[in-house]
């Protein structure tokens, strides 16, 4: 591994030898094992959670599960976030990543929806991309009834789910869609080429690495991917002007570093505004081990950095 210091409180995610990161059964039923344990927060909370199924257009008219989160004493129409698990592209559920969302639906006064977008490598690119979209589309067109504010709009995601939120706004700038006012990006996921220098270092990090990458994005994209869009890995967009100010997170020791300071750079050169936090001393999966005081302390950054996107989109 790198000689850079990795917080101890990680050192429970690095495995020798590395396991073999290509049977999908197995990856998923691991996932689904690691679960958050979210059952003593919720009967401590006043917290509305329901399931809806939203229509997908394509032929076979699929129906994308979303699991929608709001506080009780919400009044009147309230900023909503459309929150994108990660997990490659090829993990993930309605149940993964329940605990950012009930806190930032209940910390951050939003409304908070979250997708099972199909997974690949049996549905690729762009099967969830579209899925994710047409989510955005439905809580617009619906956000009357759904009690959502319109002009208070963000999405988010971490990793995988990253990337589809920043090709959900990339999507809806080019469409000329939904307004999107805010995206929250944590550790994305933005480059199939790995040509960063941490993409480069990074071989043996705890749990995701290099290797790791190059099968996510194989999955995702397909065996020998030709002309890669950017709304598939959203580095490759030359244009990135017209963005939602945005929240990037980056972890020191992920292969996925770079390619996030890079974005953020990018964006910040297009006139977006950004905030960008690096922390070197966590690995890519730092949000599997959620009582690390640097987890609780990242989480509550969120909650306050979308709080305060809220606000400011209301004042101007």
């Amino acid at each position: 591994m790198s000689n850079l210091w990795i917080d101890p409180v990680f050192l429970s995610l690095v495995k020798h030898p590395r396991e073999g990161f290509n049977d999908i059964k197995a990856l998923r039923e691991a996932t689904a094992a690691a679960r958050q344990d979210v059952s003593s927060l919720l009967s401590d909370v006043d917290l509305e959670i329901k399931d809806h199924g939203v229509s997908s257009p394509d032929e076979d008219k699929t129906v994308i599960p979303v699991r929608i989160y709001r506080r009780r004493d919400a009044e009147g129409a309230s900023p909503v976030l459309l929150y994108l698990h990660g997990g490659g592209f090829f993990c993930g559920d309605l149940f993964s990543e329940q605990l950012q969302c009930i806190r930032y639906a209940l910390n951050a006064r939003c409304v908070v929806v979250g997708v099972a977008y199909r997974l690949a490598p049996e549905d690729p690119f762009p099967a969830g991309l579209r899925d994710c979209y047409q989510v955005l589309e439905f809580l617009w067109e619906h956000s009357q009834e759904l009690k959502l504010d319109r002009d208070f709009i963000a999405v988010g995601g971490s990793s995988a789910g990253a990337n589809l939120a920043a090709s959900v706004a990339l999507l809806a700038r080019d469409r000329m869609g939904p307004k999107i006012c805010f995206q929250l990006l944590l550790i994305p996921a933005l480059d199939d080429r790995l040509e960063t220098d941490s993409a480069m270092q990074f071989t043996d990090t705890p749990e995701f690495a290099r290797s790791e990458a190059e099968i996510m994005w194989r999955w995702y994209l397909g065996e020998d991917p030709q002309d890669v869009s950017p709304y598939a890995a959203p580095a490759r967009a030359k244009d990135l002007a017209n963005l939602p100010a945005s929240y990037i997170l980056c972890a020191g020791l992920d292969p996925l570093r770079d390619e996030g300071l890079s974005y953020a750079n990018r964006l910040t050169k297009s006139g977006v505004a950004v905030e960008l936090h690096l922390v070197p001393s966590i690995p890519h999966g730092f949000a599997s081990i959620p009582s690390a005081a640097i987890s609780e302390r990242l989480l509550n950054e969120q909650v306050d950095v979308l709080r305060s996107a809220f606000a400011r989109e209301s004042s101007l």
